[in-house]
């Protein structure tokens, strides 16, 4: 249940996240003219679920219980956050170790299960999002095809990666 909680509390920070990358986005854009800011593009679910994300190694950074291994990403942005497109399953991944950084998730396309070490599970579909916080250890469960827009902070992401 603590688990859950969190959950729940990292998502009212969600909202300020996405505000804060979009603002790290914009103040990005220079357009070459005295320091001036483009207004960013825009990004939308359809046209995050049409993309053609880069294919990367199978899976070898969690344990697989079941499924597939293949995972594809796209990055869309990095500044002081990472924005980017990522794509998997079906498959249940063990996260065994405590996950390294706070990251916010929107569910593009299909189903995802979470479920922590004492066995509080949350489902999210397509139109979810939440903050999956630092420490999470438990299963990542995609049922189907899945895709997520995760944002990361990028200093945290690339101590990881």
């Amino acid at each position: 249940m603590i688990a859950i909680k969190r959950f729940l509390t990292h998502s009212f920070r969600a909202a300020a996240l996405l505000g804060a990358v979009a603002a790290t986005a914009t103040m990005a854009q220079a357009d070459g003219h005295g320091g001036g800011v483009k207004p960013p593009a825009p990004w939308t679910a359809a046209m995050l679920n049409k993309m053609v994300l880069d294919k990367l190694p199978d899976i070898d950074w969690s344990p697989v219980e079941s499924g597939t291994r293949r995972n594809a990403e796209t990055v869309l942005f990095e500044g002081e956050n990472t924005v980017s497109v990522w794509d998997a399953g079906p498959a249940k991944l063990i996260l065994d170790e405590p996950l390294p950084y706070d990251e916010f998730v929107f569910v593009l396309k299909g189903t995802l299960v979470l479920t922590d070490n004492e066995g509080n599970s949350q489902t999210y579909k397509v139109g979810d999002f939440f903050m999956l916080p630092k420490g999470f250890m438990g299963t990542w469960d995609m049922t189907e095809e899945y895709r997520e827009l995760i944002i990361i902070d990028t200093t945290a992401y690339n101590e990881d990666g």
